[in-house]
């Protein structure tokens, strides 16, 4: 067999396969070579550039790759300094900031969110109400009402 050249790829006589009537990819013989013709060339130009952009982005994320570890050293070093404290001293502390700041609408909001903590009365429920009087004759369910109290 004749030695395979990069021309004879680009002009579609041989396929990497060295079959000269197929396309490894696409069973054509001139798509390889149209693949290979919208290729950009680098020249040394081009990998300058490219070299650059790569450098810039290795940097840029080695700068936020720090900034995290910084962050997440601060947050330690500072949760250990704080004594434990619950979500309604959180809540607390959000409502007298936002008071603080004549910030009315948030106040009332983590207020809001405060009752249902400290109130148990004024957590959310869910009520259901039962209307029993369906399957009732009126003498039943004036029975009912006089046995209740409910008119006087």
């Amino acid at each position: 067999m004749a030695k395979q050249t990069i021309a004879d790829r680009i002009n579609g006589k041989i396929n990497p396969k060295g079959d000269p009537n197929k396309d490894r990819l696409s069973g054509d013989p001139v798509a390889q070579a149209k693949r290979l013709l919208n290729l950009k060339p680098y020249d040394s130009d081009t990998a300058r550039v490219m070299i650059e952009k790569s450098r810039v982005s290795r940097m840029a994320n080695i700068a936020i790759r720090e900034a995290f570890h910084l962050t997440a050293k601060n947050f330690l070093a500072i949760q250990k300094d704080l004594p434990q404290i619950s979500a309604v001293d959180v809540l607390q502390m959000a409502v007298l900031h936002a008071l603080k700041d004549d910030n009315f609408e948030d106040a009332a909001r983590y207020a809001g969110m405060l009752a249902e903590f400290q109130s148990p009365k004024l957590m959310r429920t869910e009520s259901v109400n039962l209307n029993i009087t369906q399957n009732l004759t009126d003498d039943e369910l004036r029975i009912i009402i006089d046995e209740e109290g409910l008119v006087t």
